[in-house]
């Protein structure tokens, strides 16, 4: 392979020095760094989902709450509404608050002291309560 040195030839490959792809190494290195990432990134993204769905049931109770609240603030001769567990939404007189499934596995509201002030019970699907 004598004339195949100033040519810009390969000699063993026989097409051009530029190269037309990536090496198996190559990809398999890049593979190895992917996998390496989400081994770091997957545990993060999970408590952080979890810390959503968290935060999300407490928002579900403290809406529950205020709305409870603003019915008996608007109607003071009524009693709260307990009616039954509220997961599936709950709603006082015109106050209404949607539903916070699959974050909610328990809602309840009563009036505990029997002052009028109900109390707001939630327990979200990793066994976090939340209560106003």
């Amino acid at each position: 392979m004598k004339g195949a040195q100033g040519t810009g030839v390969h000699p063993r490959r026989g097409g051009a020095l530029g190269r037309d792809g990536f090496t198996l190494v190559e990809l398999l290195i890049v593979l190895a760094i992917i996998g390496v990432l989400a081994t770091v990134l997957l545990p993060s993204l999970v408590r952080a989902r979890v810390l959503a769905n968290q935060r999300a049931a407490g928002a579900f109770a403290h809406n529950v709450y205020k709305a409870s609240f603003a019915y008996v603030a608007a109607s003071p001769g009524q009693a709260v509404v307990t009616d039954g567990d509220c997961s599936d939404g709950y709603t006082a007189g015109g106050y209404h608050v949607p539903p916070a499934r699959p974050m909610v596995v328990s809602c309840r509201v009563t009036d505990a002291d029997g002052n009028g002030v109900p109390e707001v019970e939630v327990r979200d699907r990793y066994g976090g309560v939340h209560s106003y």
